[in-house]
């Protein structure tokens, strides 16, 4: 695992004990990108379970596979990419969570969507799927 990379990129590998690196890491950026407190933790939260889901869905549990995080700002919009390199997402087998029963799965995405204003997903890459998460600041 390093920080290196681009600016404003960090490259985790796929075991979840990296998850709270990358949340230090996540939370120093949007500091610097002046997002508050508690969109800092809805973020950090949205990251997590993207992240969280390459490690199990694309690489399947599988350890020292990389996860690349990106964040990007300006004073209109925070866009943050997480890029994984295993098996694509695919939309057909998804199914979101039944809250009329105790939820077996499905629950990631559905919290990833409380926090963030856009989702979306890549997957025309060779490898993998290419997550885009959008979040539109408030003007003061």
């Amino acid at each position: 695992m390093r920080d290196g990379g681009p600016e404003g990129t960090f490259v985790l590998t796929s075991e979840p004990q990296h998850l709270a690196r990358l949340r230090d890491w996540l939370r120093g950026e949007l500091t610097r990108l002046k997002v508050e407190n508690q969109e800092q933790f809805g973020l950090q939260v949205a990251v997590g379970e993207i992240c969280s889901n390459s490690i199990r869905h694309a690489y399947a549990g599988l350890g020292g596979k990389p996860i690349h995080v990106s964040v990007q700002g300006n004073e209109n919009r925070l866009v943050i990419e997480v890029r994984d390199f295993g098996k694509k997402f695919d939309p057909e087998a998804y199914r979101p969570p039944d809250f009329e029963a105790v939820p077996e799965g499905g629950i990631g995405l559905h919290l990833v969507r409380q926090f963030v204003d856009e989702l979306s997903y890549d997957v025309t890459q060779e490898q993998g799927t290419r997550w885009t998460l959008v979040k539109y600041r408030r003007r003061e």
